[in-house]
């Protein structure tokens, strides 16, 4: 669910970013040279409220991983610079029916190496708090 709702913010936000074209969830194939992909990783504990038995979590805490990557460092760095922007402090706003508190940069776009092609990588992490998602599905 959050990935399709990141892809979804994404891909409206005006960064030039297609879902299944330049912009994927979870992986991303070979081409096209320049591209986004989103990952779910370890984030934070739920919070729940007193009294609340398991599975009754109030709030998810995920944490994503956002990758760019291009054929030139001006390339990568634009994109990953517009991607940040349209990310970082994201506050109270439905994505997809899903409820967004905040949307925060953990840091800034990072340069990452090359890829297997000697494509520049940039990788930049976000913290989330949200409404807990009835579906599990990406």
């Amino acid at each position: 669910m959050i990935l399709d709702d990141m892809l979804t913010l994404l891909g409206t936000s005006g960064v030039g970013l297609t879902a299944g074209t330049n912009l994927f969830a979870g992986t991303w194939p070979d081409s096209p040279d320049k591209a986004c992909a989103v990952y779910e990783t370890g984030g934070m504990e739920p919070v729940h409220a007193m009294g609340a038995g398991p599975g009754n979590a109030l709030l998810e805490r995920p944490r994503i991983s956002v990758w760019t990557r291009g054929n030139s460092y001006q390339t990568v760095r634009q994109l990953a610079h517009n991607v940040f922007q349209a990310m970082d402090g994201l506050t109270d706003t439905t994505i997809n029916a899903t409820r967004y508190l905040l949307v925060s940069a953990v840091n800034a776009p990072t340069a990452n190496g090359f890829d297997d092609s000697g494509r520049r990588m940039m990788i930049m992490n976000f913290d989330v708090i949200k409404k807990v998602s009835t579906s599990t599905s990406t």
